[in-house]
This record gives C-alpha cells, structure tokens and sequence, in this order.
C-alpha cells in the first residue's frame, strides 16, 4: 500500500490527536467503601471535545497489599465528549476502608493515579473531581460527597 504525502500527514495527525485526548482522560470519582452489599467502582471522564477510544484500557483500587483489578473496557468502546465510563467491582471484594486508584491505558502505561483516601463511613459518598474533570494535581480537586456514579458531580 503507498501513502501519499497529504495521507501520511493525516494519519499522524490523528494519531496525535488522539494520544493527546487519552491524556486529558482522568479518574473522576471513586467508591472505596460502599454501603452493606454495594461494589467498589471508578469512573472516568473526557473533559474534551473529541470522543476517545479506550478499548483495553483498565482500572485498579490499591489498599494497602490489596489490589482490586477491574475487567478491560471492551474492544470498541468510545469515551465521548464530556462523557463518563464506570469500572464496577464484585461486591466480594473485601479490603480496608481506602487505598487509591489508577487508570491505565491500553498499553499498560498509567493515564492518571489518585492520592490514597480512607473512607470509613461504609455508606454511598465517594470521592469525586469537582468539578468534573478538575486536574491540577492537588487534593484541592477531589472532595467527598453523595455517590454521582456515571453522572456529573455538580448537582
């Protein structure tokens, strides 16, 4: 097959585009310690305007020795614009009342890792982004507040 030059430009451009919208994907809210016979979920959240494939790409809750790993997204999803997508957990899991999350790309290579949070309460609030997709690398960007699975934490 021969690429003409226009091709080729194309091609490379939406391929950098496209790695640089995964980058801008972010863990956007955790349950670590849900009420009695709830599951441990993430959820992540596009904050830009293309939709993103993340086909493969995988999740995991650290708590201490404990690691839950949550299936891979299935081949052909996309993350639209805005949009949110949510890892759920077996309700067996059973570790302490914390830990943090990272978000991998297909690849393996880590897309976005939250600072460790303990929750005690075993009841329906989580730790969210606000607002939504808010990424300044800080604990000022995630607070604990009710459970927006799927949903904007803005209510």
């Amino acid at each position: 097959m021969r690429f003409t030059s226009k091709a080729l430009y194309f091609a490379v451009a939406m391929m950098i585009l496209s790695i640089s919208a995964a980058a801008s994907v972010v863990l956007n809210e955790m349950e670590l310690n849900p009420p009695e016979g709830g599951a441990d979920w993430v959820e992540i959240y596009n904050p830009d305007n293309e939709s993103v494939d993340i086909s493969g790409w995988t999740a995991e809750i650290t708590d201490g020795s404990w690691v839950g790993k949550f299936p891979a997204v299935p081949a052909g999803t996309m993350l639209p614009a805005r949009g949110f997508y949510v890892y759920s957990g077996p309700s067996t899991w059973n570790h302490n009342d914390g830990g943090y999350a990272t978000l991998y790309s297909a690849s393996g290579e880590v897309v976005d890792k939250t600072a460790n949070r303990l929750d005690s309460m075993n009841n329906d609030f989580t730790y969210g982004r606000h607002p939504d997709g808010h990424d300044t690398n800080t604990d000022g960007d995630w607070g604990l507040g009710s459970a927006t699975r799927g949903e904007s934490n803005i209510r």
